[in-house]
């Protein structure tokens, strides 16, 4: 029965990066600086790592591509980054434990290739967006320490989740 959640709980994540965006504002940040929730990327890393990778980079896919649909102007830039990282990350997972703390780091680590992988490809296209200083000091680092955050509170409700979903997975 869990299976079928899945899908739901997803587009529930996908849609909680964009309300997150618009209704959440910290005193601590300023105009310049950009906070990217990529909490699609972290649920990922945790389904690759607590699932298997199968699941995790169809599901980075179709949720890549939607976020390509949605906020980029570019196909395909999030649906091979997330696929990518989740395969990068399903391999790590066989290399090493797949204990909360790894997880964690593994997830900040796929955020911040991605971080570099989308302002890589975008600073090939529009040659004027944002200089490198720029980009880490505005957009790297906020994000990076939002997504920590967002790490640390997600790692053990998805994990009992995930776990709970490959039980079913298995039985059936």
């Amino acid at each position: 029965m869990k299976r079928f959640l899945l899908p739901f709980v997803m587009m529930l994540v996908f849609s909680a990066e964009s309300i997150f965006t618009d209704l959440v504002h910290f005193p601590f940040v300023t105009d310049d600086q950009v906070l990217a929730p990529r909490f699609l990327m972290l649920v990922l890393i945790f389904m690759s790592a607590f699932i298997n990778q199968k699941h995790a980079m169809i599901y980075g896919f179709i949720f890549g591509f939607l976020y390509d649909m949605n906020y980029t102007s570019l196909l395909g830039v999030y649906m091979f980054g997330f696929a990518g990282l989740c395969y990068l990350a399903s391999k790590a997972f066989k290399v090493l434990h797949t204990n909360a703390f790894v997880v964690i780091l593994i997830a900040v680590l796929a955020v911040c290739l991605l971080e570099f992988y989308v302002f890589g490809i975008q600073s090939l296209i529009h040659k004027d967006i944002m200089t490198f200083n720029g980009f880490v000091l505005d957009r790297f680092i906020p994000t990076i320490l939002l997504n920590i955050a967002a790490a640390l509170i997600l790692v053990l409700p998805f994990r009992l989740f995930f776990m709970s979903l490959k039980k079913e997975l298995r039985d059936e």
